[in-house]
């Protein structure tokens, strides 16, 4: 039955639900003994991604093996990438946000003992995303540096890529305090994509 109008003709707001906003992910092999964790190393072993909603977080075991390093990117084309070439490090992909169901899975792989490395778009949004990522799990730079900034802007340069340029209120990156002034002085923004051939050297 749908629910009845208010005495003004509104009708009450449903509850959030939890099965429309996903996170998406990429080689999560958790040691889990159901059939939801079995389903995540399958699709690992088949170089899969895979989305998982806020409702299946609730009930999935996500121990993970001691120690285990998850790679936080924040564009999909990273994942994309990743499983068409057969990469097999963990990934979980922010798509540009820290929403909740993202949170929600980052939270459960760092209480499993996971750690992080976290790469983003080289932009003043990006560095605002990869401070919240950085300061909330301890993440380490993934490619994220000054240098790594310096090195991808001379090389979309060298090879005539139209430049974008940076706009916004500059962000400190929290984790190098001369990424932000190298990223001043040359003015220009790098979306994830410029560092994607060497992203996928570290992801095995």
């Amino acid at each position: 039955m749908r629910p009845r109008a208010g005495p003004c003709g509104a009708r009450p707001r449903s509850p959030p639900d939890e099965v429309s906003s996903t996170v998406l992910t990429y080689g999560l092999r958790p040691t889990g003994g159901t059939w939801r964790e079995a389903a995540l190393r399958e699709r690992a072993d088949h170089h899969m991604e895979t989305h998982v909603t806020l409702r299946e977080l609730r009930t999935l075991r996500l121990e993970m093996p001691p120690g285990t390093l998850v790679h936080v990117c924040e564009n999909p084309h990273v994942v994309e990438a990743a499983a068409d070439t057969g990469r097999t490090a963990p990934m979980v992909c922010t798509s540009g946000s820290t929403t909740t169901v993202v949170l929600t899975l980052l939270d459960a792989l760092a209480a499993s003992g996971c750690t992080f490395a976290y790469h983003g778009d080289f932009d003043w949004p990006g560095i605002t995303l990869a401070n919240r990522i950085m300061q909330r799990y301890g993440a380490e730079s993934w490619r994220m540096r000054a240098a790594d900034y310096e090195y991808l802007a001379t090389r979309t340069q060298v090879r005539g890529a139209p430049q974008i340029a940076l706009a916004g209120p500059p962000a400190e990156a929290v984790w190098d305090a001369e990424l932000a002034p190298a990223m001043n002085a040359l003015g220009i923004a790098l979306h994830e994509e410029a560092a994607l051939d060497l992203l996928l050297e570290d992801l095995g």
